[in-house]
């Protein structure tokens, strides 16, 4: 028994039945201790022994902890940003987030190596934006995936990781984790193989709760083939109405599915191709007759028997039937060109045109959005997908709403004509009346990007500043933004 030992024993049973002597104490403590012979009292040995063998512990200092260091950083063969760069491309990421995504773009195709400041604000971005996920892990480069790797509190999601994560994901967090975790499983095995997600989603279907076949089911929206057709159709009789309005969305989009052939007999039904004489010339007009009584099995496929109020219900339905057809296939049907069908629709027929323009940006056909661009029922949204170089040409005879939704897409920086004709759209927007509109911030926003980064420019936002009172912040970051722009040009160009 060691002294420590005596000394607990003493405390727990009393002095007399354990009384402590200095015998087997530590050498070091030892030379501290009164002799036993010197001491009457053995409490006031058992109490010293105790205080000084507290006191040698507390000097020893904490348990050691085993830790290993981690990796060196990897070597980055890429030639260095210079600083100036650097410090203008924090500002152009923090200045807004259209300023930020043009400078991420030319950072990652500058070539260059950011410095180590830089990088735990550019993987912290990944966390919550997923699209710049690809663009940051060219510009963050391997130092910044082993930063990624070893500092996991920036919570930084790579291009590339997510793969790995679903290759070794535990198959627990589909029978037994939360619904985002299965979710998450169940979309990692959906982006490896397809039919296996499908399956293991069928084979538990009927012992899922409606919640979670309304959380599960937009899974397959990914690598939709003719495979998932017998399930998805089996979806459509689902007793939740959002899961069978999801099933029904899917299969809009698997080519050749009895329920997109069902829909599309439907529309075809009404439509009416005709010849007329106008002006001593022939041309085809393209009609569709409104249904008076809507089939009521098309609920089944999606189509809602209930119309918005100031709605028509026939109107509502054929709006409905086109906009869930993918537009190339009246071209197969009607073996004409998406530019031929839509000129020959009529101004009358808007909610044949409402539907083709909601079909076009639904299934992203380029091809019918500038067919479509062109048609004055033409809804805004088919500009962002138009042809941008046919936009651009159309540009001065757009209606201004269609301008607005068409900046976006158009190639920056603008050539000197479409910026001219945008920037007086801009200055006549917030002259009217006389306060920055939401239409004239959201111009402002796209010329940061829009504008050419030149003095000249700068210098006529400036000079526009003092004439706009009311716009004069607006203005300002714009002119900054410019500057910002310049000055990475240079640096990284």
């Amino acid at each position: 028994m060691s002294s420590w030992d005596e000394v607990v024993s003493a405390a727990l049973v009393g002095m007399r039945s354990r009384p402590v002597t200095t015998a087997d104490a530590d050498p070091v403590l030892a030379a501290h201790l009164p002799d036993d012979a010197v001491s009457d009292d053995p409490a006031v040995v058992a109490l010293q022994m105790a205080a000084l063998t507290a006191a040698a512990h507390g000097a020893s200092g904490p348990t050691a902890v085993a830790a290993e260091p981690i990796p060196a950083a990897p070597d980055d063969p890429r030639p260095p940003m210079s600083d100036l760069a650097a410090a203008y491309a924090i500002q152009a990421l923090e200045h807004s987030p259209r300023l930020a995504s043009w400078c991420l773009d030319l950072l990652a195709d500058s070539g260059r190596r950011p410095p180590a400041r830089m990088l735990p604000g550019l993987l912290a971005r990944t966390a919550r934006n997923v699209a710049g996920r690809p663009v940051i892990s060219t510009i963050v480069g391997p130092r910044g995936r082993w930063l990624a790797q070893h500092a996991p509190e920036l919570r930084a999601v790579l291009d590339g990781t997510g793969a790995l994560a679903a290759d070794t994901a535990d198959a627990t967090a589909w029978t037994h984790g939360e619904p985002a975790a299965r979710v998450a499983y169940l979309t990692a095995l959906r982006s490896r193989d397809p039919d296996a997600a499908r399956k293991l989603l069928e084979a538990g279907w009927g012992g899922e709760t409606s919640t979670d076949r309304e959380l599960l089911l937009p899974v397959l929206f990914h690598a939709t083939s003719l495979a998932d057709e017998a399930f998805l159709e089996r979806a459509l009789d689902d007793r939740r109405a959002k899961v069978r309005a999801t099933a029904a969305d899917i299969l809009d989009h698997v080519d050749g599915s009895t329920h997109q052939q069902r829909l599309f007999d439907a529309a075809a039904a009404l439509l009416t191709l005709t010849e007329e004489r106008r002006r001593l010339q022939r041309r085809p007009v393209l009609q569709a007759a409104m249904p008076t009584d809507p089939d009521p099995a098309l609920a089944r496929d999606g189509i809602s028997r209930t119309a918005p109020r100031g709605v028509g219900l026939g109107t509502h339905t054929l709006t409905q039937l086109f906009s869930r057809i993918p537009p190339r296939l009246w071209e197969q049907h009607f073996s004409m060109s998406a530019d031929a069908l839509v000129a020959a629709i009529d101004t009358d027929q808007r909610a044949l045109i409402a539907g083709l323009c909601a079909a076009t940006t639904t299934f992203a056909d380029r091809g019918w959005a500038t067919a479509l661009m062109r048609h004055p029922d033409a809804l805004p949204a088919v500009m962002a997908l138009a042809d941008p170089q046919a936009v651009q040409a159309e540009f001065p005879n757009l209606p201004p709403e269609r301008q607005l939704a068409a900046m976006p897409t158009l190639p920056t920086p603008w050539p000197e004509p479409l910026a001219n004709s945008i920037f007086r759209l801009f200055g006549a927007e917030v002259a009217r009346p006389g306060r920055v509109t939401p239409a004239a911030a959201h111009l402002a926003d796209l010329m940061q990007i829009g504008l050419p980064a030149t003095d000249t420019w700068r210098e006529t936002v400036d000079t526009v500043r003092e004439r706009l009172p009311a716009a004069t912040i607006v203005l300002a970051r714009l002119s900054e933004a410019l500057r910002i722009r310049a000055i990475l040009l240079r640096e990284l160009t």
